[in-house]
């Protein structure tokens, strides 16, 4: 028996050397104590056991992982800084060249400006976000500015996605459906409803799912960040809903869509072969009520829709940016032990904000002439000038 208490005396006095953090105080029993038996009354206040104590010795390094690191907070801060200029630059070249060029005023490109105004939203939150990572304490404003940021930063993110889904069966319609049939559905109220509900969902979805209860968004004392209160009990299930609500049909609607256009495409091109010609389609995606018809000319077979399928396939490309800046954080979410790398992987969705311009004035045809005279200051060579540049020219 006095063998036993003391085996049991050395046990409690390792355990609590080994936890010198915890708040839990372990009482040390002699062996010559009349206490030696340990009973219910021995921890009134305290329901503890021996497998709960052995369970906080053994957790994970990772286990309860805070984002503390000052330095990488500061270098991701900077980062973010400068992509977010990037972004609002090259972004608003994008509304600008729109504004300035009726050649890039096409049904298409309503949704492209669209698109730019969401990565706009992003970049206008991405400089809060540096404010928090660059906080060594806390965040430093009112609460309710992280929370509306967080909101601003989820809305922007997957109104992108929505766009993109929508900008898809656009080229899809165009390019695999008659012109008859593309300008019935794509008439200005329908296109007005079309970039309303890009927005509107996403909104309903991270308003109503706070108010239902189920998560906050605010401060992450985690991550250090304006996104959601991982703190709260239904962070998780707030992450899980939000995205099964928004991101899958999306991907699906994408890929599906230009997995179709390929094959009419390549289809068609191979039809042409086999005949000695090719057709080629007129740009009838202007907001122009003149009157236009499909006209089909014999050319040579690499010909057909060209301009359609230049413009498709930096559409494409675009989709492809989207989808390689939001792997990396999908991804991280998908594996439990991966909470250092989040902020990175989070880090890297607002790269997507600067990318889109990029790829226009690399790749879009249309984009990439406008983009040269204005960056050149010639504003009297871009082509089909707008009403607005006219006036702009003529003071």
């Amino acid at each position: 028996m006095t063998m036993t208490t003391d085996t049991f005396a050395m046990t409690t006095d390792m355990m609590s050397t080994m936890t010198p953090d915890s708040e839990t105080v372990f009482i040390s029993v002699s062996a010559n104590s009349p206490d030696s038996f340990m009973t219910s009354d021995t921890f009134p206040h305290e329901n503890i056991t021996i497998a709960s104590v052995i369970a906080s010795t053994t957790e994970g390094p990772l286990q309860g992982f805070r984002f503390e690191d000052y330095t990488q907070r500061a270098i991701m801060a900077t980062i973010i800084c400068l992509v977010s200029v990037v972004g609002f630059v090259g972004n608003v070249m994008v509304l600008l060249a729109v504004n300035l060029s009726r050649k890039l005023q096409t049904r298409t490109n309503v949704f492209v400006v669209n698109l730019a105004v969401a990565d706009l939203l992003t970049c206008f939150c991405a400089p809060f976000v540096a404010v928090a990572l660059f906080s060594m304490s806390g965040w430093p404003m009112p609460e309710i500015v992280c929370s509306n940021i967080a909101a601003f930063g989820f809305i922007g993110l997957a109104c992108s996605i929505m766009t993109l889904a929508s900008i898809s069966i656009n080229r899809y319609v165009l390019i695999t459906k008659t012109i008859a049939t593309y300008r019935s559905i794509y008439t200005p109220k329908k296109i007005a409803a079309m970039v309303v509900f890009t927005w509107g969902y996403p909104a309903l979805v991270v308003c109503c799912l706070p108010i239902l209860g189920v998560g906050k968004l605010g401060y992450s004392d985690k991550y250090k960040t304006c996104t959601q209160d991982t703190s709260h009990e239904t962070s998780d299930l707030f992450s899980s809903l939000s995205s099964a609500l928004i991101y899958p049909i999306p991907l699906i609607v994408l890929f599906v869509c230009y997995f179709k256009i390929y094959r009419h495409i390549t289809g068609h091109m191979k039809k042409m072969m086999g005949k000695g010609k090719g057709v080629e389609m007129t740009d009838t995606s202007h907001f122009s009520t003149a009157a236009s018809t499909t006209q089909l000319h014999k050319n040579p077979p690499a010909s057909f829709s060209k301009r359609q399928v230049e413009i498709t396939k930096n559409l494409f490309y675009v989709v492809c940016a989207f989808v390689a800046c939001l792997a990396p954080f999908a991804i991280a979410l998908m594996i439990p032990p991966s909470d250092p790398v989040i902020p990175w992987t989070g880090m890297i969705i607002i790269f997507n904000s600067a990318v889109n311009p990029i790829i226009y004035g690399a790749k879009h045809p249309h984009f990439k002439e406008v983009f040269r005279h204005m960056l050149r200051c010639r504003y009297h060579m871009i082509p089909e000038p707008s009403g607005c540049l006219r006036k702009i020219r003529s003071r």
